[in-house]
């Protein structure tokens, strides 16, 4: 949403951010200069939330409401509704949740929505699929990766040093949010049988949550701490990926298209994956990458020792990984698509009627 809020500012448009009061996204928006109006936004407070985002809607002239989440959904989707400018409404979704077919949700991701956003074609589907949405109603616009920083670059500093890892170690990372959807303990499963069979190996987890003392308690059990470093939240992300030899992903659900995954290929990391969302669509089995079940760690160590035997392998599908991101999967494209359906939304909306969107 930062970086999204950002470029559309670049290119000359007004975005105001609507964040929960001391959150991460208040102070790093305010950071990064971009409008930021702070609004408590809980399930209890309805009548008031609703109110306030009418309020915004008035004070900033605001014409598109892009709401990502349940409560704001349904509070700015009402405020939209009942201001006299009528913003259209854009419904996004990132993940591939099952949303329950309910009366509810059909209305808020059908009539009371202009347009759904995905992060994925799985995720489009899945929604036209389970809620009947009309297939017109809703788009995938994959986010984007920033090619000016995630680009492949010789590895410099003393990064591997500072993890305790050796120039001969073959370093396995990931980048994530430490949550149980990411499958982390199923990743250090996998690794324990790794390592197992290949004593060079070490594996290099960047990223905090909520189970991160539930992950350090399995790597302990596992006896594993010389094996996997817990890096926690890093800004140096770019640097950390020049530095692993493989990337894994290890979700087990409601994943749509994770960004780690993206911009590791963007870097020319080889890649495993698991089939979860929206991964399958960039992770071709055997072309950018390895694709192996989720929630199975046998299959998962097996799919990086595979890499780890194959150095001519792991090079052709990097390279064919930065190909496709290239091509299909660059920040600034993603910006292009967005915008492009903004103003068609706009101009159509002026001009008498919405009509189904691309996708």
């Amino acid at each position: 949403m930062l970086l999204e809020a950002a470029g559309m500012v670049r290119r000359g448009h007004t975005m105001v951010l609507a964040v929960q009061p001391g959150s991460w996204l208040e102070c790093e928006g305010a950071r990064r200069s971009l409008p930021v109006e702070p609004v408590l936004q809980r399930q209890s407070r309805y009548p008031p939330l609703i109110l306030e985002f009418l309020r915004l809607i008035k004070k900033h002239r605001i014409e598109i409401v892009n709401t990502h989440g349940s409560v704001d959904g349904w509070a700015a989707t009402i405020a939209a509704k009942l201001s006299p400018m009528k913003p259209l409404i854009v419904r996004s979704r990132h993940k591939s949740t099952p949303v329950k077919n309910t009366f509810h949700r059909r209305m808020l991701y059908g009539r009371l929505s202009d347009v759904v956003m995905t992060t994925g074609e799985a995720v489009r589907q899945d929604l036209v699929n389970r809620l009947a949405v009309d297939a017109g109603h809703v788009v995938s616009i994959p986010t984007g990766v920033d090619l000016t920083v995630f680009t492949p670059h010789p590895v410099t500093g003393d990064v591997r040093a500072e993890f305790g890892f050796t120039p001969t170690d073959f370093v396995i990372g990931t980048v994530s949010f430490l949550r149980s959807y990411k499958g982390l303990p199923i990743l250090v499963d996998a690794a324990r049988m790794v390592c197992a069979r290949h004593p060079e190996a070490r594996f290099l987890i960047v990223g905090d949550g909520e189970d991160r003392e539930t992950i350090a308690g399995q790597i302990e059990r596992l006896g594993l701490k010389s094996r996997i470093v817990l890096a926690g939240h890093r800004e140096d992300v770019p640097t950390l990926l020049a530095h692993m030899d493989l990337y894994v992903q290890s979700s087990i659900k409601h994943e749509g298209l994770p960004q780690g995954l993206t911009q590791a290929m963007a870097m020319e990391r080889p890649v495993v994956a698991t089939a979860v969302g929206s991964i399958g669509e960039v992770v071709r089995n055997r072309e950018t990458g390895l694709l192996v079940a989720p929630g199975d760690p046998g299959q998962l160590a097996e799919g990086l020792c595979e890499l780890i035997r194959d150095p001519d392998l792991r090079g052709r599908m990097a390279k064919a990984g930065r190909r496709l991101i290239e091509a299909s999967y660059t920040f600034e494209g993603m910006l292009d698509r967005v915008e492009r359906l903004y103003e068609r939304l706009v101009h159509e909306r002026e001009n008498g009627g919405l009509s189904p969107v691309s996708h």
